[in-house]
């Protein structure tokens, strides 16, 4: 094989291989891209804002840990109320 022979046979095979991506990415990632924004789209798009599960869900863990530091500050307070109460019946 001439130099000449191999560039062509290398020029066939990218030139194949990026027409065979290019027409891959029209027949199967934009109807891919197309269906997932389809069947993702929100149902109800202006209930909680606009924003998306995720959102609500990364909410509702910021309240938890919130409640959870609410109880353990007042688990504290009873537990000073109960001894204050308790030093006061001596």
């Amino acid at each position: 094989m001439t130099l000449n022979t191999v560039a062509q046979v290398v020029a066939i095979v990218v030139g194949t291989t990026t027409f065979l991506g290019v027409i891959g990415k029209f027949l199967i990632v934009h109807p891919m891209k197309a269906f997932i924004v389809k069947m993702t789209y929100p149902i109800q798009p202006n209930a909680n804002g606009g924003k998306s599960l995720a959102d609500v869900a990364t909410t509702v863990t910021a309240i938890d840990v919130k409640v959870g530091n609410v109880e353990a500050w007042l688990s504290k307070v009873d537990d000073r109320l109960i001894h204050h109460i308790e030093q006061h019946n001596k």
